[in-house]
C-alpha cells in the first residue's frame, strides 16, 4: 500500500471572524431605525415603559440576539475547524512515519559478469570500465552488444549451475539472523524463467515464508507496511538470464537481506534501506522529492545516484528534479550501471540497490538508486548510513 500524501486534504481555512464595528454601525442602524418605526407608528403619548421597550429594548434585544447568533456560529466553525486540521495533521504525520520507514541491510550477493572476474561491480562503474562486449546469444542468432555469464546451455542450465553457490550464500546469511526472527522470501525472477520455489528453497536450511508475488522494489514496499508491527527479516532472490538477450543487456543473479529492525550484531557500518518511491506518471519531480522525503534527506544533503534502464541516462527529466529538488545531485555524480553491465532487467533494481549499499557503506554517504523499467514506472530508493 504505497503512501500517498496528496489524497490527504488541505486544512481547512479559518472561518472569518465577526467585524466587531461593522456589527456595532449595524447595532446603531437597527436601534434607529426601531425607535423611528415607534416613533411613526406610536399612538398615545411617547413616553413611558411601553413606548421606551419598542423604541429602544426590543431593537437592542434583537441586535444582541444577532450578534450572538453569529458570536456561536463562528465558535461552532472554529472548533470544526480546528478538529477537522487536528485529524488531517495527525494523519498526515502518520503516513509520514509510515513513509520515513526503513529496513537494515543485512547482506547480500550477486553475480554478473563483473562479479565473476573477482571485479567489485561498484568499483567498474565508477570507473566507467564496461564488460559489454559482442557474444552470441544462446537461442543463436546475430551477435549482440550484452554482459552475460559465461556458462554454457541455456538459461535454465545457468541457473542451476549457481543453486548450489547461491544457497549456500543464503544459508550463511540466514545463520547470522537470531532464531525468533521471521524471515519472510520473495522471488523476482524474469518472465519465461523456470520455477526455482523447489529446487533452491529445498536447499534453504531455515524456514522461509513466501510473501505475495510482487516485482522490483514493490516488495520492499509492501513488506515494510504489511510485516512492519513484528521483527522480521525480508529475503530477495532475483534473476535475469536471457537466451535471446538485447542490446546493451546484462545478466545477474542477486540475494538482498534486510530487516526492519536493528540486530545485536549489526556492525555500526551498517546501511538503512528506505521506503521506494514507485512511481507510475512518468512524474520525475513528484517521485524525487517523495524519495528524499521518506529518507529524511535536505535540499542540500550530499547524494551519489545510481540510474539504470530507460532513458535515464540521457534524457532532462531526472536532471531537471534534481535541480529542483537535489542540486547536489549533478549529472557528474550519476553512476550509469548500464554503459558498464548493462540493463539487468527484473535484477536491475536489485543490483542498483545491492551497489549503492557498498558504496554508501564505503564511503558513508547518501545514495539514490533510479530504475526505470518503463517510461511510466519508475522505482526510486534513497539508501542512507546509519
Amino acid at each position: 500500500m504505497p503512501v500517498i500524501l496528496e489524497q490527504i486534504p488541505e486544512k481547512k481555512a479559518k472561518p472569518p471572524r465577526p467585524a466587531t464595528s461593522r456589527w456595532l454601525i449595524f447595532g446603531v442602524v437597527v436601534l434607529a431605525v426601531g425607535m423611528g418605526l415607534t416613533f411613526l407608528f406610536w399612538e398615545g403619548e411617547r413616553s413611558g415603559p411601553g413606548f421606551w421597550l419598542f423604541a429602544a429594548v426590543l431593537p437592542a434585544l434583537l441586535w444582541g440576539a444577532l450578534f450572538s447568533a453569529r458570536r456561536a456560529g463562528y465558535k461552532y466553525k472554529s472548533v470544526g475547524q480546528d478538529a477537522a486540521n487536528r485529524r488531517i495533521e495527525a494523519r498526515f504525520d502518520n503516513d509520514k512515519a509510515r513513509g520515513q520507514r526503513f529496513a537494515w541491510f543485512a547482506g547480500e550477493y550477486l553475480v554478473n559478469a563483473l562479479e565473476c572476474q573477482h571485479v567489485a561491480t561498484q568499483n567498474a562503474a565508477l570507473a566507467k570500465v564496461p564488460i559489454l562486449q559482442p557474444v552470441m546469444p544462446r537461442g543463436a542468432g546475430k551477435p549482440v552488444r550484452h554482459s552475460r555469464l559465461a556458462e554454457e546451455g541455456n538459461a535454465s542450465d545457468v541457473l542451476n549451475v549457481y543453486r548450489h553457490e547461491a544457497v549456500e550464500r543464503i544459508n550463511l546469511l540466514l545463520e547470522a539472523l537470531p532464531e525468533s526472527l521471521t524471515c519472510y522470501l520473495a522471488l523476482d525472477l524474469a518472465e519465461g524463467s523456470q520455477d526455482i520455489s523447489l529446487s533452491w528453497l529445498s536447499g534453504i536450511t531455515r524456514r522461509v515464508i513466501r510473501i505475495r508475488d510482487l516485482s522490483g522494489l514493490r516488495i520492499v514496499d509492501y513488506w515494510l507496511d504489511y510485516h512492519y508491527a513484528k521483527p522480521s527479516a525480508l529475503l530477495v532472490l532475483s534473476a535475469q538470464l536471457n537466451d535471446v538477450p538485447v542490446n546493451d543487456s546484462g545478466e545477474a543473479i542477486s540475494v538482498v537481506l534486510m530487516t526492519n529492525c536493528r540486530l545485536k550484531d549489526t556492525p555500526p557500518e551498517s546501511a538503512r534501506i528506505h521506503r521506494p518511491q514507485i512511481n507510475y506518471s512518468g512524474d520525475m519531480n513528484h517521485a524525487l522529492r517523495h524519495a528524499l522525503l521518506w529518507a529524511g534527506l535536505e535540499k542540500d544533503a550530499k547524494l551519489r545516484g545510481w540510474i539504470t534502464g530507460g532513458t535515464l541516462a540521457t534524457s532532462g527529466t531526472l536532471s531537471t528534479a534534481c535541480d529542483i529538488y537535489a542540486p547536489e545531485l549533478t549529472v557528474q555524480r550519476y553512476v550509469n550501471i548500464d554503459s558498464v553491465a548493462g540493463f539487468a532487467g527484473v535484477t536491475a533494481p536489485w543490483q542498483a540497490l545491492i551497489l549503492a549499499t557498498r558504496q554508501c557503506i564505503a564511503d558513508r554517504e547518501a545514495q539514490l538508486v533510479v530504475t526505470e523499467s518503463s517510461p511510466d514506472y519508475t522505482q526510486l530508493c534513497a539508501v542512507t548510513s546509519e
